[in-house]
């Protein structure tokens, strides 16, 4: 029997020349796993030690209706390559905080000898009043005090882990895949894959030359490299406030960073797919003015693209944009998720036809002469002069920010945002679901499809996850 969230078709009367004739795929695209090009590890957040009381909240379940969903979301794509797989990693499973801890202090030599004091539990301190709300608040709630506590390595250890246990599981059952390979990471579980992804060297260590004699750091490697980091809901904005930090691109290769400042829009607003592209001086592509090359600095992720999700009503999630720079980051449309619609028939010929829509006017430096002002008007409201703000903006220090965020992320920008459905829907009532849905949103789905089946480059971003200035 298929699990929660699983598709399966029946047919009555199948034939088997009909299916030969349709690719050997059958009606939902059973693809051969060694025809998929894309593997995505999901990182869930807080609240899966409540699984373990509550089956209903288990992960794995909502992963298989966002696996689903993707699959959906992938034929609506004019692609004739398979949907990626996706697997969850369930790190919570992997790890205890309190039992351990007392079990070891009581059970060592010295707390025999000499017992100064006797290891307490949370069951301990923990009053038998309201227990049903409390095993929620401890099963959920707590994960966050953990991870901030000196708890913090041994859930990067468990993540880290687990992602190498799955990743083998993967090429052992399909050996020779070469294909790339995305995490998405939501709420707390965000937070660890930045953690875990900042320590990451720009190449990893090659599947089986880990020895057992590891260091404590060595064992939060990942074997693999990650191009693509989806975070949802995700807080990470915060924790890089905390450390008082920006977000900095790694410099994968000299290669990859000249290609992206050859290929790079030059125009501010590059809507059109006919844009103009704006090369950098030699002098400007000198790696340590653009980002690092190297692991170890918080903040400075070993992935080729950072995409981060916020649905507007999620209180938990903050912005990644300005992390990069806030002055650049204003300049910024915010991008809005959508899903395109799929039309056949005669509406396909009603609407489909191939019209440009109208572009917003806009006003630009050289409108001055279109604008009139008061005389009465004090001095310190009047813009400022095209030509004093030329002559203040410093040109060469926008373009290392420019490459910088396309180094981030190859479209140029790094937030997206989700918003309520209907027009009716509060955005306060919102709030109780808008953490926990974004494995219900097709707009998600339909963003980590297109961008893990897409290629490599700048040259090769989708219009709707462009950047577009203002």
């Amino acid at each position: 029997m298929p699990g929660r969230g699983a598709e399966g078709v029946v047919r009555r009367g199948f034939d088997y020349d009909d299916w030969l004739r349709a690719g050997g795929k059958g009606p939902q695209g059973q693809w051969n796993a060694q025809d998929i090009r894309h593997l995505v590890l999901v990182v869930h957040g807080i609240g899966q030690k409540l699984s373990e009381r509550v089956e209903t909240f288990d992960f794995t379940y909502a992963i298989n209706a966002f696996r689903v969903l993707m699959a959906k979301q992938h034929e609506v794509m004019s692609t004739s390559h398979p949907p990626s797989a996706v697997l969850p990693i369930n790190w919570r499973r992997k790890i205890t905080f309190d039992y351990e801890d007392a079990a070891s202090s009581s059970s060592s030599a010295e707390t025999k000898a000499t017992p100064v004091h006797r290891p307490f539990a949370l069951s301990d301190i923990t009053p038998n009043t309201i227990p049903t709300v409390r095993n929620i608040i401890s099963d959920v709630l707590l994960d966050i005090p953990y991870y901030l506590s000196k708890h913090r390595s041994r859930v990067l250890h468990a993540v880290a882990a687990e992602a190498n246990r799955v990743y083998r599981l993967w090429m052992r059952n399909n050996p020779g895949w070469q294909g790339k390979i995305s995490i998405i990471g939501h709420s707390l579980g965000s937070v660890i894959a930045v953690d875990i992804l900042s320590r990451q060297p720009t190449v990893p260590p090659p599947l089986g030359s880990q020895n057992e004699n590891l260091s404590e750091e060595d064992e939060l490697l990942l074997e693999f490299p990650v191009r693509n980091l989806f975070l949802a809901g995700s807080p990470v904005g915060f924790f890089l406030l905390l450390n008082r930090t920006n977000l900095m691109p790694r410099i994968m290769s000299k290669e990859r960073l000249a290609a992206i400042a050859k290929n790079m829009p030059n125009s501010d607003d590059h809507d059109d797919d006919d844009r103009e592209v704006d090369e950098l001086d030699p002098a400007d592509l000198d790696p340590d003015s653009i980002g690092i090359d190297h692991g170890g600095v918080y903040g400075c992720l070993a992935v080729e693209n950072i995409y981060n999700v916020i649905h507007t009503s999620d209180p938990i999630a903050y912005r990644l944009n300005p992390c990069v720079d806030p002055e650049y980051a204003e300049k910024l449309r915010q991008a809005v998720l959508s899903v395109p619609i799929i039309r056949s028939g005669i509406f396909r010929r009603l609407f489909s036809k191939d019209k440009k829509p109208a572009r917003p006017l806009q006003r630009h430096a050289g409108d001055a002469k279109d604008t009139t002002y008061s005389f009465t008007r004090a001095p310190s409201s009047l813009p400022v002069s095209p030509q004093i703000e030329l002559e203040t903006r410093d040109f060469r220090y926008e373009k290392i920010v420019k490459t910088r965020m396309h180094c981030l992320n190859e479209n140029g920008q790094i937030d997206y945002l989700l918003q309520p459905r209907g027009a009716l829907e509060n955005q306060y009532i919102s709030i109780l679901t808008a953490h926990s849905g974004y494995w219900e949103s097709k707009e998600f789905a339909y963003l980590v499809a297109q961008e893990c089946s897409r290629q490599e480059g700048v040259e090769h971003t989708k219009k709707p996850f462009r950047a577009v200035h203002l």
